[in-house]
Parts: C-alpha cells; sequence; structure tokens
C-alpha cells in the first residue's frame, strides 16, 4: 500500500495521508510555460545544494483540487513525488499562479512562511522523501526518535514565529514544513536541529 503525504495549500483540512486519486503521470518536461518549468528545475536543486539528493522520480500528475503534491512511499521507501498537473501545468499557469497558491496559505496562517513561495509545494514533497514515519530503512528509524522529540518541542513552544496550522497536523507535516523554511524561509533553532539530523543520520 503507497502511502501518500500531501501538501494542502490554503485548505484548512490539510490531511498527511492523502486518499484521492493519482491521474496520468507525464514527465516535468510536459510543463508547458518554460518559466513554471524552470522554477521547478531550481526548486529541486535548491533543495538538493540545501538538504542532498533524496527523491529524483519526480512527476506531474492529475491530484484531487486543492492538494499542491504528493509524496509516495511505497514499501517503506521514498518512491516518487508527484506535482498536481492542474496547479504546475494548467492552462493559464504562471509562476505567480504557483506562487499565489502558497502565498494563500501563508495568509491564512495554514502554511509556514518562506521567502519563495514559488518554491514551496515542490520543497515540501521533497522534504517528505528525506523523512516520513512510513520509511523503514535503519537511518530513517533512527532518526525517528529526534525527529519526534523536536517535533514535541516545536509543540510546546510558545514563542516559535513563521510556522502554520499545517506544520501542526502530524509529524511528517512537521518535518515537511521546517525543512522548507529550512531551504527557504529565515533560519531558527528548528531549520538548525533539522538540517543536523540529516546530516547526524545521513537522510
Amino acid at each position: 500500500m503507497a502511502k501518500t503525504s500531501g501538501s494542502n495549500g490554503g485548505l484548512p483540512n490539510g490531511d498527511s495521508n492523502y486518499k484521492g486519486k493519482v491521474g496520468k503521470l507525464e514527465p516535468l518536461a510536459s510543463i508547458k510555460n518554460p518559466k513554471v518549468y524552470k522554477s521547478v528545475k531550481e526548486s529541486i536543486s535548491r533543495f538538493h545544494s540545501v538538504l542532498g539528493v533524496r527523491q529524483k522520480d519526480i512527476k506531474i500528475g492529475q491530484l484531487e483540487a486543492g492538494t499542491g503534491g504528493v509524496h509516495i512511499s511505497q514499501n517503506g521507501v521514498s518512491k516518487q513525488v508527484v506535482l498536481n498537473k492542474s496547479v504546475f501545468n494548467g492552462k493559464n499557469t504562471t509562476t505567480q499562479s504557483v506562487a499565489k497558491w502558497a502565498e494563500k496559505g501563508y495568509k491564512s496562517g495554514h502554511l509556514t512562511k518562506t521567502n519563495k513561495p514559488v518554491a514551496h509545494i515542490v520543497t515540501h514533497e521533497l522534504a517528505h522523501a528525506t523523512w516520513n514515519n512510513h520509511l523503514t530503512s535503519p537511518n530513517a528509524k533512527a532518526a525517528s526518535k529526534s525527529i519526534n522529540s523536536l517535533y514535541k518541542k516545536w509543540g510546546n513552544d510558545k514563542s516559535k514565529q513563521g510556522y502554520g496550522k499545517y506544520a501542526k497536523t502530524n509529524v511528517n507535516e512537521f518535518w515537511a514544513e521546517v525543512c522548507t523554511k529550512a531551504v527557504h524561509g529565515k533560519a531558527d533553532k528548528y531549520t538548525k536541529a533539522a538540517k543536523d539530523i540529516i546530516k547526524k543520520y545521513k537522510l
């Protein structure tokens, strides 16, 4: 059974276990708007340069409305990232419309703020590939204790800033959002801790 984690934009009912359908998959090269394609490729490169190469199988596919992307884990390993075709390759898709998807979430307090909204979905989904509680490698399992402990500490911290409600959904979404902040947002003790965990456990 494939476990999926989704980044759910400005919607209040963010769900880390996406239960919708994943439609026909297409390569990233199928993105018609060259600027959008370039921004997706840049987002992937930036993630890889900051947090390391994790998941290279990234496709475009039809997902349920309101879902920006999903990460699929299968048999305990990261299998694939699927970006929603309607967000990244719709009829009128532009880099502004992709950015607006995340900005809506920033404005509502749903998503964790970054300085690169156009990269939010891609970064969030790649972070799920770095670690989520469906992964069964020895390194992922070893890191779980530290990540859960960090999540608890973060949850009890009343002075933390810049985080959205979606990060509170569960430990998987917390991890994806803190890593997104680590790549494109304002650094803090949690983004630093996340980077240290990735390094320590070679995630």
